[in-house]
């Protein structure tokens, strides 16, 4: 009852992923964490952040893009639409979808700037064609630009140079694109959550790797089990109430006043 937990199994599934770390990622608490982080990293109203996610944690980037719009930061937002298991791969509800809604209903004014396929080289690798063709169609309904990359490499130099040309101040890496992290196994060591470089840091090949070795900060969304036992965020918890449980008994009353 998240609203953004899709399917175990679907074609526009990728890979394996665990259900509890999506549920995790759903927590509206992420938004305050990853507002904190802004906050850290020195960020001011009218700053621009990179916001380069996967589907397999929706969760997590509506609280990006929430984080980033209340502290009325320029966002660019670029997704790849395959997902892991229990992440927005359900064929009629894939993250174009989720955007759009989000957008309609007035939850965020963002837009991404293009999509690419997600899977292997961002190209749609270990995607079927029944999966290739309801995410091109969807991103086709949206009116997103999707990119095709010619293989890692390409799908890596497209980033950035989109990263390039919007000039951000912070990187968001959400989830485990092929393009954001590369093939280089070092990205593995790389501890998740607010990442400043440090001498002799190894980052991987990919696009988050190539940001931290030019000597500025990113967010790094992984491991979101051990990130949100770290920083105190509720590990698979069941959906909260809109008031908390010391509301109960005032609202309770007011009822009863009420009646």
């Amino acid at each position: 009852k998240t609203g953004l937990i899709g399917v175990e199994w679907r074609p526009t599934t990728t890979t394996l992923g665990e259900l509890s770390a999506k549920r995790t990622a759903c927590d509206p608490l992420w938004a305050v964490q990853i507002g904190r982080w802004f906050d850290e990293a020195g960020l001011k109203p009218g700053d621009r952040v990179a916001i380069l996610a996967s589907s397999s944690f929706p969760g997590l980037v509506l609280s990006s893009i929430a984080a980033a719009e209340a502290r009325s930061l320029e966002s660019l937002l670029v997704v790849s639409l395959g997902a892991s298991t229990w992440g927005a791969n359900s064929p009629d509800h894939p993250w174009p979808v989720i955007e759009r809604e989000l957008r309609q209903g007035g939850f965020v004014r963002a837009k991404a700037a293009f999509y690419t396929l997600g899977g292997d080289g961002e190209a749609g690798g270990s995607l079927s064609p029944e999966g290739r063709a309801l995410l091109e169609a969807a991103a086709r309904s949206s009116g997103v630009p999707l990119r095709v990359p010619d293989g890692l490499q390409e799908a890596i130099a497209t980033k950035r140079e989109a990263l390039q040309a919007f000039g951000p101040k912070m990187l968001v890496s959400i989830g485990g694109s092929h393009a954001n992290l590369g093939d280089d196994k070092t990205v593995l060591d790389l501890p998740p959550g607010l990442v400043v470089p440090a001498p002799g840091m190894r980052a991987g090949d990919g696009v988050l790797g190539h940001w931290l070795g030019s000597g500025r900060p990113a967010l790094h969304l992984l491991a979101i089990e051990k990130l949100a036992l770290k920083e105190k965020i509720p590990v698979d918890s069941p959906p909260r109430p809109w008031f908390a449980s010391s509301s109960r008994a005032w609202a309770a009353g007011a009822g009863l006043a009420l009646f």
